[in-house]
Parts: structure tokens; C-alpha cells; sequence
């Protein structure tokens, strides 16, 4: 069915936001006020889906805390690599071609990417 990662959806990924800008564990109390337009329901209903996936996990320490066992980085490549096979039949070299053309990327994007890529082709990865 996929990966934890590609398991999460919009409204989860909300509060993984919230868990991954934390310092450590947080409560339900405190996850809630980083997300005012959720009720506490809700919130609580997305933390329980995110637990049974394996996206985070809880302890309780007189009243539960959860933290993410999934990386931002991890699901972030996760939604990246779904959007390239959707929009770009599989091609990232043909999804920064767009956002160049579309001028989305200026010109200290370019050169980072340029770096990036040449320090890549270094260490064998291109």
C-alpha cells in the first residue's frame, strides 16, 4: 500500500508540522494550540491515525505525548517523488526545466542548484 510516508494526508501532515517544530515530546494540549483552527476532536482523531500508521509515536508521562517517527525530509522526498511521476512522468530534470522556464527559480536558486549538482557529480551521484 505504500510507504508511512506516502500514507499521510493533508490534514495529518498538519499536525506533523506541529510535531516537527517541537522541542521533544508534546501533549495533545499543546499540539492543539499550535493548531487553533482544529478542534480538539479532530486533532486527537488525526494524532490516533498517525500513531496507527507509524508516523508517530506516544509515551505517557502523566498524560500522553506524541513526536514524529518520520522524518519532514522523508516525506517531503516521498511528495516530491509522487509529483514528479504525476505531473512529470517521472522526470526531474523535466520538473526544474519547468519551474526554470516559469521563472520560479532566480538566480541564487540556480547557482545553489548548481553546487548541489556538481558536488553530487563528485562524490559519483550524477
Amino acid at each position: 500500500m505504500g510507504t508511512v510516508e506516502e500514507k499521510i494526508t493533508e490534514a495529518e501532515l498538519e499536525v506533523m508540522e506541529v510535531l516537527w517544530r517541537g522541542e521533544g515530546p508534546m501533549s495533545l494540549t499543546e499540539i492543539k494550540g499550535a493548531l487553533p483552527e482544529k478542534n480538539g476532536d479532530t486533532t486527537k482523531t488525526l494524532l490516533r491515525r498517525l500513531c496507527a500508521k507509524g508516523a508517530v509515536g506516544q509515551e505517557k508521562d502523566g498524560v500522553f505525548r506524541y513526536r514524529p517517527l518520520v522524518s519532514r525530509a522523508a516525506v517531503g522526498g516521498s511528495r516530491a517523488r509522487r509529483l514528479i511521476d504525476k505531473l512529470y512522468a517521472g522526470s526531474a530534470r523535466d520538473m526544474v526545466a519547468a519551474l526554470v522556464a516559469g521563472e520560479e527559480l532566480g538566480r541564487e536558486d540556480i547557482a545553489q542548484l548548481r553546487a548541489l549538482l556538481e558536488e553530487l557529480d563528485g562524490k559519483g551521484g550524477g
